[in-house]
């Protein structure tokens, strides 16, 4: 059993934390200049406070169940719930590609520092698009067919995706889903992945193409009310084909190697 099962530092207060750093960022820079639009402005107009529900649920169900394990955040927005999870203990990366976002994420990240100062070394935050900024890496000059991966591509990581409605192409839809088995398992709500998916039809067609490819697959409706995530296991023991063929690859180069040395 692990030993970390509530949070340590109360999500309650970091709600009220979150919402005042909020307000403050809003007043100084504007809903336009600091990225928060009408999703975050309405947080502030209805006073809904700096964790939205689903993201409270979330948090608690991740600090309870995979105290142990590191969290890629894709489409973190300004970083709350990255917040809440780094103050609680867990290693977090956040991935935003919207800049003014990102402005404020590190606003946040600085202020929660200031009382929690381990955080620094918990919360990292990532600015680009996913899953390119993890993959997109030189190749070595001498291993031309090797490409650098980033160390959050990790088969003992679990991938989250929240509020992530946005104007995906089929390409980055099929990116991103061709990405999950990197990891251990994946959590992301059905009806706000890419697009607004309002019929369960369409949320089901979603649970059914990413299921495919796990170990198993299960819908969480109990999670947070009025949201529909899911979970996806792949599994530790994920061997890619690219790492496959890096392997290989390696012994070749290492082969040859020992060719000339004869």
């Amino acid at each position: 059993m692990r030993a970390n099962l509530g949070p340590s530092v109360s999500l309650d207060f970091l709600d009220g934390y979150l919402f005042r750093l909020l307000q403050e960022i809003a007043a100084q820079e504007g809903l336009e200049g600091s990225g928060f639009q009408n999703y975050y402005g309405s947080r502030l107009a209805n006073r809904i406070g700096g964790l939205i529900e689903y993201e409270e649920h979330l948090a608690r169900h991740l600090l309870r169940q995979y105290s142990g394990y590191r969290v890629v955040h894709a489409g973190m927005g300004v970083g709350t719930l990255a917040c809440a999870l780094a103050c609680n203990g867990m290693t977090v990366a956040g991935i935003e590609a919207y800049a003014a976002r990102v402005k404020s994420a590190h606003r946040l990240r600085s202020a929660v520092i200031e009382i929690w100062p381990e955080v620094a070394d918990r919360y990292h935050i990532i600015e680009g698009l996913y899953p390119q900024i993890l993959m997109e890496k030189p190749a070595l000059a001498w291993l031309p067919w090797r490409r650098s991966t980033s160390p959050w591509l990790d088969s003992s990581a679990v991938l989250v995706f929240t509020n992530v409605v946005t104007t995906w192409s089929d390409e980055t839809q099929a990116a991103i889903i061709d990405s999950m088995p990197r990891f251990a398992e994946v959590f992301l709500d059905l009806s706000l992945f890419g697009v607004i998916r309002q019929e369960d039809t369409e949320r089901t067609a979603l649970f059914d193409r990413i299921a495919a490819s796990a170990r198993s697959a299960e819908r969480l409706p109990e999670l947070a009310k009025g949201s529909h995530f899911a979970r996806f296991v792949f599994g530790w023991a994920v061997v890619t084909l690219s790492g496959i063929l890096d392997a290989a690859m390696d012994v070749v180069t290492m082969a040859s190697g020992l060719l000339v040395a004869i």
